[in-house]
């Protein structure tokens, strides 16, 4: 290994640095590491933590290797290369030796408790991003990063299992590794109620005020659970503004808009939306496949492509179901001794994926209502005629598809005359990007989508 070259890395680190956004430089580019150059053939050789992080990390690789040539003064190239951290690969050897003087009953469960909690690593290293979370995940990011002077407060809402208490929960870690002599506080609302009404009980208001409004950061899970409940609103109102004119930083997170929170005061509900406000929805195909391929990297589950396209496509919505079918998986691989394939997948989930999305809609029926409603025929809209109504009909075809389909974007493709996986997700985009500005297309597709889900 050329250890003297590592200076051409660094230089290029620093000029990444100056180009891209933090959120992009601390979760991509700064798990980027000097490996070795060949000053022969002036190839450099970067290693990744994962697969996931090259994935990411190839979208670099031509502005890398043009910063490495000018720093060089050599035509350069670069290649990643794949290489997980030594000490938890030691710490797993270590682990199996010690395992071994135990039975097999022992082993599989020491180990199926510490998978667990990998699984269960509430950090922004761990939370895998895609189109559904990119905004929010960043967003967090920003706020953990400088809390208290961006975005205050951040407030985050989505359906359970989306990921929004490993958002909080990255946050508080993010802080408290970065900031140590901020007091820090993640409670969800039902234990802050509670507190507040022990202390009612105990006539000690005052230490229940002094503990919260003394904190630099306090996050705040599942608000909702204030709705008609007046005197924690009232109080927690007091605490807000106590907060907030002293500069603290506030996370918030809810099941659903804040506007929609019935029995919430409209004071409460303004000042949860004084700051930034961001939403989860639900992992598409790439990000369910993103997921799983990271736990079973991190577990080192040796599981087949089909079988992780099988469970894949047949969990659309929750993470948490996502997460759950995997632990499964990874129990039965290490009791049985043996890798995940199609059939085994197939068979151990059958039961619990039977419930999941029993009578998904399909394509062809989205297709023929949007049609419909757009007073064309079905074969306009896979057809090739690019005028302007059939095009917009046929880009909401493919967002409503995506957005409530189990299919991934090439799968989605096929239905529409063979389109590629980039034309889907462009479709995809641009309608996201119309509803943002036209409320009457939101509204159609609002219609739309209860007609679809009605039939």
């Amino acid at each position: 290994m050329n250890e003297g070259f590592n200076v051409y890395w660094d230089g290029v680190k620093k000029e990444l640095k100056e180009f891209y956004s933090q959120t992009d430089y601390h979760m991509f580019i700064n798990k980027i590491e000097y490996t070795d150059f060949n000053p022969k053939t002036n190839l450099m050789i970067l290693s990744v933590p994962s697969n996931f992080i090259k994935d990411h990390a190839l979208k670099y690789k031509n502005q890398i290797e043009s910063i490495l040539s000018k720093i060089s003064g050599y035509k350069c190239s670069i290649n990643f290369m794949v290489n997980s951290n030594k000490k938890k690969q030691n710490a797993e050897t270590i682990k199996i030796k010690n395992n071994k003087q135990n039975n097999v009953k022992s082993r599989s469960g020491e180990k199926l408790i510490n998978s667990t909690n990998k699984i269960d690593d509430y950090s922004f290293d761990s939370f895998i991003i895609g189109n559904s979370n990119e905004f929010a995940a960043k967003a967090a990011l920003a706020v953990a990063g400088n809390p208290g002077t961006h975005y205050n407060p951040y407030f985050v809402w989505g359906d359970s299992g989306l990921g929004k208490t490993h958002l909080l929960k990255a946050i508080e870690k993010h802080i408290k590794d970065q900031f140590p002599a901020k007091k820090v506080k993640y409670v969800t609302s039902e234990e802050f109620t509670n507190d507040f009404v022990n202390s009612l009980r105990s006539k000690s208001q005052e230490q229940f005020r002094m503990k919260y409004r003394k904190l630099d950061v306090l996050i705040l899970d599942d608000v909702q659970f204030f709705a008609n409940k007046e005197g924690i609103q009232g109080e927690f109102f007091n605490t807000f503004n106590k907060l907030y004119d002293n500069f603290k930083q506030m996370v918030f997170s809810c099941d659903q808009p804040i506007k929609k929170v019935k029995n919430l005061e409209e004071r409460l509900k303004s000042r949860f939306a004084m700051g930034i406000v961001v939403d989860l929805r639900p992992p598409d195909f790439e990000l369910r496949m993103a997921i799983l391929k990271s736990l079973a990297e991190t577990q080192n589950l040796t599981i087949d492509y089909s079988a992780m396209e099988y469970i894949c496509t047949n969990i659309s919505g929750n993470i948490r179901d996502l997460k759950g079918s995997f632990q499964i998986l990874l129990a039965y691989s290490s009791i049985m001794k043996t890798p995940i394939n199609l059939e085994i997948a197939k068979d151990i989930l059958k039961e619990r994926l039977s419930g999941i999305h029993s009578s998904p809609v399909s394509v062809d029926k989205i297709i023929q209502v949007v049609a419909e409603y757009y007073n064309l025929k079905s074969h306009e809209i896979i057809g090739v005629k690019r005028t302007k109504s059939i095009a917009l009909a046929r880009q909401i075809a493919m967002y409503i598809s995506r957005k409530i389909t189990r299919l991934s974007t090439t799968q989605i493709g096929k239905y529409f005359g063979d389109k590629e996986h980039g034309t889907v997700m462009h479709a995809t985009k641009r309608i996201e990007d119309m509803m943002n500005k036209d409320l009457k297309l939101k509204k159609d597709i609002e219609t739309l989508l209860e007609s679809i889900n009605s039939e």
